[in-house]
């Protein structure tokens, strides 16, 4: 995979919203948003954040499903 520009601001949306999901999953959450965020054409601070976000709380659910 080739790398990914994002700005100092994106960068820390993707950092933050990596805090919810689970250590060990981490590496497929960095996975999950670079795919997702590969495929669109604009790339903002906006749009990084709704997609990071959304990918963590998808992962997190899914593991505490799992746990149950």
């Amino acid at each position: 995979m080739s790398p990914i520009a994002l700005s100092d601001t994106e960068l820390a949306e993707v950092m933050a919203a990596a805090r919810l999901a689970p250590h060990d999953l981490r590496q497929t959450y960095l996975e999950r948003v670079a795919v997702e965020l590969r495929g669109r054409e604009i790339l903002g601070p906006g749009i990084v954040h709704r997609v990071a976000f959304m990918i963590a709380r998808g992962i997190s659910w899914d593991s505490e499903r799992a746990a149950s």
